[in-house]
């Protein structure tokens, strides 16, 4: 798939979205870090149907703030179906028959919102991000932000129940589960922030409601994956760093710093697939802050991968290879030498409890460690499980609602 190809289809303006898309990566991690992390000193399947679950409430969280939800939550909604959606066979105007089909299959999952989606067929042919999109001024590059702020793990040492969990902490932020399946790739699913793709306040929470052409904006959804796993249980989480030297190579294509995620979860089984996907193309980080990814697959293979002083960094869990779990959060692993004790209390907190047992955790557990680490703003906690291939999501904090979809994928 070339970029060429990727940059026809559905052009949707980026004025029309309230935030930069560019802040896509600063809102994945961090310029800066939260909870009191300071910088380092650089030494064709149906949509499944979810089924909610209720986890006991924690007591408290690394940052030692309450676990009630935050009061600034969007108001709930009452949950429907569009009276006249058009079947997925229908003609609609510009519109193909996979088009269609794809945006007729929007559910809305919870009141947030939390919304389901599978795209049917391929998405090569689709706009991408656009390049027009505009640039964070310079005196904000770098600069920490309370804002911008994740935690990501894997959890590698229980064998057929190896899994992967990551809070996204950013402002206010409609989420889409989005299923893929393209043709001469990996089926997979991923998260993404539709506060991007230029939908007004007054709908964001009704997409069900919208007519189709109104939608037509989610068709680019697939290039815009936060985090994700794929059918053979590689997951790909990323954070924002403050600095990183990413070198460049004139012979190498260039690629967004989240489609690029997408190539790796549509064409990489293994996390050594995924890290040479990752070193064939320069990375544009867009003007935005850099990022740094975890990858982490079935196998129980995982390593965070950074680019510091001009160099593609592999980077293994600092408990060793084989320690059973791996960590980022929103530094530079690289820059913080043999030990990061004591440059992030979330950081700090998972490693201990992952070294405690050995990367052996439930998803009942993972979600309790998120819950621990999660900030104010957390917008919502997925945990990925690669043995079984279900997915827990909870939003905005409330893990007393978990919405669990099965997704088929087994990991092999």
């Amino acid at each position: 798939m070339t970029k060429d190809q990727r940059s026809k289809g559905i052009a949707v303006s980026a004025r029309k979205s309230r935030r930069s898309l560019v802040s896509i990566v600063a809102a994945a991690g961090a310029v800066g870090l939260f909870a009191g992390c300071g910088w380092p000193t650089p030494a064709s399947t149906p949509v499944p149907t979810p089924a909610a679950a209720t986890a006991a409430p924690r007591p408290g969280r690394a940052d030692g703030s309450a676990t009630t939800p935050p009061t600034a939550a969007p108001p709930a909604i009452a949950t429907n179906t569009p009276s006249a959606a058009p079947r997925s066979g229908d003609p609609v105007a510009g519109l193909s028959e996979a088009q269609v089909a794809s945006l007729a299959s929007l559910e809305r999952v919870d009141d947030y919102p939390l919304y389901v989606m599978r795209i049917h067929g391929s998405y090569d042919q689709r706009a991408s991000v656009p390049e027009d999109r505009e640039r964070i001024p310079a005196e904000h590059e770098g600069t920490p932000s309370p804002a911008w702020s994740c935690s990501l793990f894997a959890a590698l040492g229980g064998g057929d129940s190896r899994l992967y969990g990551r809070n996204f902490d950013w402002e206010y932020s409609p989420a889409l589960l989005l299923f893929t399946d393209p043709p001469g790739g990996y089926a997979s699913v991923s998260m993404v922030d539709i506060a991007y793709l230029g939908f007004e306040d007054t709908i964001v929470r009704s997409l069900v409601d919208q007519p189709l052409t109104e939608r037509q904006a989610l068709l680019r959804a697939p290039f815009l994956p936060f985090d994700g796993m794929n059918e053979k249980g590689l997951v790909i989480g990323m954070a924002a760093v403050p600095a990183a030297e990413m070198p460049h190579d004139s012979s190498k294509e260039t690629s967004d710093s989240l489609e690029v995620i997408r190539e790796m979860l549509d064409h990489a089984q293994d996390v050594e697939e995924a890290v040479g996907i990752l070193q064939s193309y320069n990375i544009d980080w867009g003007g935005g802050p850099p990022l740094h990814y975890l990858l982490a697959d079935a196998s129980g293979n995982a390593v965070l991968v950074e680019f510091f002083r001009g160099e593609v960094l592999l980077v293994p869990s600092e408990g060793g290879s084989s320690a059973g779990w791996h960590a980022a959060t929103n530094f530079l692993r690289s820059a913080v030498g043999e030990s990061a004790r004591g440059v992030c209390p979330r950081y700090d907190h998972i490693s201990h409890c992952l070294s405690e047992t050995a990367g052996q955790l439930g998803p009942e557990e993972a979600l309790n460690l998120l819950d621990d680490v999660s900030q104010h703003n957390t917008q919502w906690s997925v945990v990925y499980e690669m043995g079984s291939g279900e997915v827990k999501v909870t939003l905005g904090r409330r893990f007393d609602t978990v919405h669990t979809f099965p997704t088929g994928f087994s990991g092999e």
